[in-house]
């Protein structure tokens, strides 16, 4: 009798799904190893940038003295992907003095495997929303994240229009410090 096959049988069906699952897993795999790698974003993208990826901990972003190369580090300070910023100039980080006055800020200093080292700056992102606050200035602009912001930072290329956005002098008024007061 000549037997005709119409069909596979559950063996073959099976060996065949298993391949397809590697197959499909390994590309999987390198579309997500192509995405970490490296990318170029603006200063006004770096939140909304760092939340698109997949974290679940908080996620560090360290720049390194230029300000432009960067990279992101989950909570085991592993590399999840570097991050190129681009901008009109030079970017440099400032902050404000207790009396309120913008003043550019000298590198900071990041602790990486027990490893000390100065940075441009460290911004980090946790993972309901929030961030560290981080004021950058380029050629033009101002960018300000605040911690309780949303993912877009306030932009000015006002420093006067900058603190007036932070402090509310009605209530905190910043150059009234009696203590530094020189008497008459």
């Amino acid at each position: 009798m000549d037997h005709a096959k119409k069909g596979m049988t559950l063996f073959e069906l099976l060996i065949v799904m298993i391949i397809v699952g590697i197959v499909y897993s390994i590309g999987l795999f390198a579309i997500k190893k192509e995405k970490a790698v490296s990318s170029s974003i603006k200063a006004s993208e770096l939140k909304s940038a760092l939340t698109a990826l997949d974290h679940s901990k908080k996620i560090r972003l360290i720049c390194d003295n230029s300000c432009h190369e960067c990279r992101v580090l989950d909570t085991r300070d592993s590399v999840v992907a570097s991050i190129r910023l681009s901008s009109d100039g030079p970017l440099q980080r400032y902050g404000f003095d207790r009396l309120g006055e913008l003043r550019p800020l000298e590198k900071t200093v990041t602790n990486i495997d027990n490893k000390f080292s100065q940075e441009c700056f460290e911004f980090t992102l946790y993972p309901d929303g929030t961030s560290s606050p981080l004021i950058l200035k380029d050629n033009a602009s101002y960018y300000l994240y605040t911690p309780l912001q949303g993912e877009k930072p306030f932009i000015t290329d006002s420093a006067e229009t900058l603190r007036l956005h932070l402090f509310d002098e009605l209530r905190y008024p910043l150059k009234s410090d009696r203590y530094y007061v020189q008497q008459p």
